[in-house]
């Protein structure tokens, strides 16, 4: 009923064309022959009321045809679906809908060709980041146990470069699971202090190269995440304190409050107007020598992980006074 009241509307103007029509008509009739006007304009009144209705009816099954076909094609875009759909359509219109449903068609194909080169160019990522943690792993082992064999020095430049090899296959690895289409998010209790130490030790060379002091206040504390994800986004902030890192360095994670978790440096900082922007893809702002050779991928990633997780962040910092960032993480638990 209200498809068809909506045929009447949009063809209302053809039925007060008729009716001047009929007035017109019944003028003339007037004219000739005003003993039969009265009945024979009546007439013609109710008999073009009638057509246009008839006719609006017709149209509006016509429609529900159309409609109910064009849906069909839309759920599966396939070649029976098409021949149904132009089978309820006339001349003209048939050209046009062919015409765009082809195009569409073609659209779809390419759509889905980029998608299948997408996938295969994420799994080949995926491989070659895990192959690159071979030799990762072969470094760790030569340090564990050729350690007493090794100079100092020569233990020191093999656990950065561990490290620093470790933190880009990493981010490399997080990009693609982050932009790929698979989330494979594991989230379970996890001890905070025990996944902040297991950083800290990660980015231990790296912090031992800058003669940094890290406090870690945070006691039995537990956090719903999944544990690659935590990591790697914990990792990259104690990675940025590193980078970013002044005399005397210094790093305290600190619970303020409840569930939210302070990361705090004593560093170069970032400028307030720098703030509103950290987090998007490729900024690094202008402040000292370190942000000219970032990537700003860190805190973009760190970003889209904490999204991925409900987690909230909150920043804040002076140039010259350190950086922190305040992670808020849900109460999964009693959620549950």
């Amino acid at each position: 009923m209200k498809h068809l009241l909506s045929v009447i509307r949009s063809h209302l103007l053809f039925l007060i064309y008729v009716l001047g029509a009929d007035v017109f008509f019944a003028f003339l009739l007037w004219v000739v022959d005003s003993r039969s006007f009265q009945k024979i304009s009546l007439l013609l009144f109710l008999f073009s009321v009638l057509s246009f209705l008839l006719l609006c009816v017709i149209l509006s099954v016509r429609e529900d045809r159309i409609e109910r076909a064009l849906s069909e094609y839309v759920r599966e875009p396939d070649e029976t679906h098409l021949d149904l759909l132009l089978s309820q359509l006339r001349g003209g219109e048939k050209s046009r809908v062919d015409t765009l449903c082809r195009i569409i068609s073609e659209k779809e194909n390419a759509r889905a060709v980029l998608f299948t080169k997408n996938e295969d160019y994420e799994e080949y990522v995926e491989a070659w980041a895990h192959e690159a943690k071979t030799p990762i792993a072969l470094l760790t082992l030569i340090l564990d146990n050729q350690r007493e064999e090794l100079s100092p020095e020569l233990i020191y430049k093999i656990e950065y470069i561990r490290a620093r090899l470790s933190g880009s296959v990493d981010q490399m690895l997080q990009y693609s699971r982050i932009k790929g289409g698979r989330k494979d998010y594991l989230l379970e209790a996890l001890p905070l202090r025990e996944v902040l130490e297991e950083v800290v030790e990660e980015y231990r060379p790296l912090l031992s190269e800058k003669n940094f002091t890290v406090v870690n206040e945070v006691e039995k504390e537990t956090i719903y995440a999944d544990k690659r994800a935590l990591t790697y986004m914990l990792g990259q902030i104690v990675s940025n304190a590193i980078k970013y890192s002044s005399d005397d360095p210094r790093l305290c994670f600190r619970m303020e409050g409840e569930r939210r978790l302070s990361i705090e440096d004593n560093g170069i900082g970032v400028k307030k107007s720098d703030l509103p922007f950290i987090f998007e893809r490729g900024f690094t702002g202008n402040t000292g020598q370190a942000r000219k050779k970032a990537t700003g991928m860190g805190l973009y990633l760190v970003e889209k992980i904490a999204e991925d997780m409900h987690f909230q962040l909150n920043v804040a910092s002076e140039i010259g006074k350190g950086f922190q960032i305040v992670v808020q993480y849900p109460d999964v638990g009693a959620e549950k």
